[in-house]
């Protein structure tokens, strides 16, 4: 199943970061920018969830209709 793996590098100029806390006996997933902006952190019971849990989110990003990346800044084409 390709939602085991957890993913570092994500489409766009994302990737992702996972933490084991053992303190909440939980996984800490992050989402970031190429500017290191988080946009999704979260919590997952395991591995596997978080894996899960970011991949759909690069999945509804890499299909998303708008062709601009969010978080890239484009010039002004219309000068």
């Amino acid at each position: 199943m390709a939602d085991e793996a957890f993913p570092s590098d994500l489409s766009g100029h994302f990737w992702a970061t996972l933490e084991r806390r053992p303190e909440l006996d939980r996984w800490r997933f992050e989402i970031l920018d190429y500017q290191n902006n988080v946009l999704l952190s979260g919590l997952a019971c395991n591995e596997r969830q978080a894996a899960a849990i970011v991949n759909a989110w690069d999945q509804v990003i890499a299909s998303s209709p708008d062709e601009e990346d969010p978080s890239m800044d484009r010039p002004d084409e219309s000068a």
